[in-house]
């Protein structure tokens, strides 16, 4: 079972990565998509690494899994680094493009 539960595991944290990669790359804004594809990128690499050091495929390295692995500091840092790309990645419909919103906020009126 452990094979199983490790190939889970590795298939969770993919799908994860790749499914915010695919978000951020929908976002139109070149700095919302460079924000959120980087906070994914930086989950997967933690991610990655920690699989890496239990494999002995690299020294270690002290990183914790994402969510698995229990830390205070770490589990709060991830939790917000993601709550950022899901923040920066959410559907907004009724958001106005930078021109609409001012023009209609009566910024420029």
């Amino acid at each position: 079972y452990g094979l199983i539960f490790s190939l889970l595991l590795i298939a969770l944290f993919s799908f994860i990565v790749i499914r915010g990669l695919y978000r951020a790359m929908k976002l139109s804004d070149p700095f919302e998509q460079v924000a959120a594809a980087g906070l994914f990128v930086l989950v997967g690499q933690q991610a990655f690494i920690n699989v890496a050091v239990n494999l002995n495929m690299i020294p270690t390295k002290g990183m914790t899994l994402p969510f698995i692995s229990y830390g205070g500091s770490s589990m709060l840092a991830i939790c917000l680094t993601l709550g950022m790309a899901l923040a920066l990645t959410r559907r907004r419909p009724g958001a106005y493009s930078q021109g609409e919103g001012l023009a209609k906020a009566g910024a420029f009126a």
